[in-house]
């Protein structure tokens, strides 16, 4: 894989689900901010974009960034990209070099991030 630090040129936010106290004492799951990285983004093209629409996941990106930063990235988490989520679908140590993380992530429906009160989500 030829990746160049140039390529991790995005902005992204990881975030994973915790668990968070409400002032009346219930307990909610909510996704909070993990961890914000660079990465290189790429849609799907050619057989695999195909073979993604079949299935209805043609709305398919790539994300790759530095393996300290995705090591521990799991597919219960989900990434923020400039207003837009994506739930991670599969996420891979690419030739298990310890060196890059491809993380496939299909965006959600209706795409755009709320903060839980109803205002949008800062863009990255």
């Amino acid at each position: 894989m030829s990746i160049q630090a140039g390529d991790l040129r995005h902005r992204i936010e990881i975030q994973r689900l915790q668990k968070y106290e409400t002032d009346d004492g219930f307990t909610e799951m909510l996704y909070q901010p993990f961890r914000k990285t660079w990465a290189a983004v790429n849609n799907l093209f050619g057989k695999e974009y195909w073979k993604a629409k079949e299935y209805g996941a043609e709305n398919t990106v790539v994300f790759t960034v530095r393996f300290t930063s995705g090591a521990d990235i799991t597919p219960q988490d989900r990434i923020l990209y400039r207003g837009n989520l994506y739930n991670i679908q599969h996420v891979d140590n690419v030739k298990h070099l310890d060196a890059f993380v491809k993380i496939k992530a299909v965006a959600e429906e209706g795409g755009k991030a709320y903060d839980g009160i109803g205002r949008p989500t800062p863009k990255f």
